[in-house]
């Protein structure tokens, strides 16, 4: 695409230099509406030229962004596919440790019921 704005900046630069050409041009009045009629076909044309990039580039940005729309779309269904995966792998896990912890929990309690006693001093 980068290509095409180039060739479109130098079509419309193109065009606002003749333009400005024949308005600033030493004529006279006659003259230069004699040039403008004789160039007005050039003019259309570099008119219709401009116009069919700036429509050609219009549709290939429309193309693009529903090109982007899809991948963006299909990026995010996999990360989300991913996620469920991760998430009924690790589950397994999960439980356990969570027993684990109860494990230790109760482990800890029974410590500190034999710290708790008082200790006879003999």
């Amino acid at each position: 695409m980068n290509a095409k704005h180039v060739m479109l900046g130098f079509l419309a630069g193109a065009a606002v230099a003749g333009i400005g050409t024949l308005l600033y041009a030493p004529a006279s009045g006659k003259d230069l509406r004699k040039n403008i009629s004789n160039n007005k076909d050039d003019f259309q044309n570099i008119y219709q030229d401009i116009k069919s990039k700036i429509q050609e580039m219009k549709q290939e940005t429309i193309s693009a962004s529903q090109v982007s729309k899809e991948a963006i779309s299909l990026f995010i269904t996999d990360v989300k596919a991913l996620i469920q995966s991760w998430k009924e792998d690790i589950e397994p896990h999960k439980n356990e440790i969570q027993f684990r912890i109860k494990e230790i929990e109760s482990a800890l309690g029974e410590l500190e019921q034999v710290v708790s006693i008082p200790v006879k001093k003999e």
